[in-house]
């Protein structure tokens, strides 16, 4: 007898009496948006709130990939597309094997949204949407401040352009951060296959 679950599917070989499971691929939720929008404290609450559904999500945060890239330090344009490349490629193998994924990442660049579309098979995109000014009051690293002073240069959406996503499955505004978990989980339950 095959049994069968929400990860797994059983499958016959050329007729014969052995089983093999297909993996059947995660979900690649992609957070982005501006330094200080929001995108970590969404992805820690969105993976308190599928766990408690009894998934478990993997979250890899853009700063924390970083750092374990080694020569990644650079913040200029090439590094940054270099880095969300490869946050893209690492969801994609995460959610061949099954794995739900949050990225919470900036990689604002059209080439990466379009690459994560075709070849990530369940690939949902949220864009907060948070205006300058307010990033500016937010500020939680002191980045905003620093390039005023002139102490740091290539940020994204000041003196680097930012692509914003052309066609995100979610675009979200300043909310609570309970709303904002309760809107994604929500498309996610809609759109589930």
């Amino acid at each position: 007898m095959c049994r069968t679950d929400a990860n797994h599917s059983m499958i016959r070989i050329d007729g014969a009496d052995t089983t093999e499971t297909m993996i059947l691929p995660g979900r690649v939720i992609w957070i982005t948006g501006l330094s200080g929008a929001g995108k970590t404290t969404l992805a820690r609450a969105l993976q308190a709130r599928l766990r408690a559904q009894g998934r478990n999500p993997i979250l890899l945060d853009g700063d924390g990939i970083r750092e374990l890239m080694p020569g990644s330090s650079g913040h200029d344009r090439a590094s940054r597309l270099a880095l969300a490349r490869f946050n893209g490629r690492l969801c994609r193998m995460l959610a061949d094997q099954g794995q739900d994924v949050l990225c919470a990442t900036i990689s604002l660049f059209h080439e990466v949204q379009a690459w994560n579309r075709a070849h990530i098979a369940q690939y949902v995109e949220v864009f907060l949407d948070v205006c300058l000014d307010e990033l500016r009051r937010r500020d939680p690293l002191g980045l905003y401040a620093r390039h005023d002073r002139g102490e740091v240069r290539d940020v994204v959406g000041l003196d680097l352009p930012a692509e914003f996503p052309l066609r995100p499955d979610l675009r979200l505004v300043p909310a609570p951060v309970s709303d904002m978990a309760a809107a994604v989980a929500a498309l996610l339950e809609a759109s589930a296959p």
